[in-house]
C-alpha cells in the first residue's frame, strides 16, 4: 500500500474521536473558577487574533476586563497586583519589568516549622 492510501485509512479511522476532543470553549468556561471573564477572555483572543507581538499584547490588556479579587485565593494580594498593573499601564518591556518590579505584590513568607524547630533546639542546647 502506498503511503497516501495509508495516512487516508487512519484519518478515516481518527474521525470518530475527533469531537470528543473538540469540545466547545464554552464548555471549558463552564468550569472555570470566573466563567464571565472566561468568556471575556476568549471574546478578546478572537478579537485580536490577527495582531502579532506588541500590538497584540496592547489589544488583550484593552479588551480583557479586570480581575475580580473576590474570587480570588488571596484577596489582598490579587488587589495589590491589580494596582500594579495599572500603574504600569501603558509601559512594555524593560519599563514594564522595571515598574513591576519597583511596586511588586508581596507575598508573606510564612516561617518554616522545620527551622524555627532547629533554631529553638540550637537555643537551648
Amino acid at each position: 500500500m502506498n503511503l497516501a492510501k495509508q495516512l487516508s485509512m487512519l484519518a478515516a479511522a481518527a474521525l470518530p474521536w475527533l469531537p470528543a476532543f473538540a469540545q466547545p470553549v464554552a464548555d471549558d468556561c463552564a468550569r472555570a473558577r470566573d466563567p464571565a471573564r472566561c468568556e471575556a477572555r476568549q471574546a478578546a483572543l478572537k478579537t485580536c487574533s490577527e495582531a502579532r507581538g506588541r500590538e497584540k499584547a496592547a489589544c488583550l490588556e484593552a479588551n480583557m476586563p479586570p480581575v475580580d479579587c473576590n474570587r480570588s485565593d488571596n484577596p489582598a494580594r490579587c488587589e495589590a497586583a491589580q494596582k500594579a498593573r495599572e500603574a504600569c499601564k501603558g509601559k512594555t518591556g524593560s519599563e514594564l519589568k522595571k515598574c513591576m518590579r519597583d511596586d511588586p505584590p508581596r507575598k508573606k513568607k510564612k516561617p518554616r516549622p522545620i527551622r524555627a524547630a532547629a533554631r529553638q533546639a540550637a537555643g537551648a542546647g
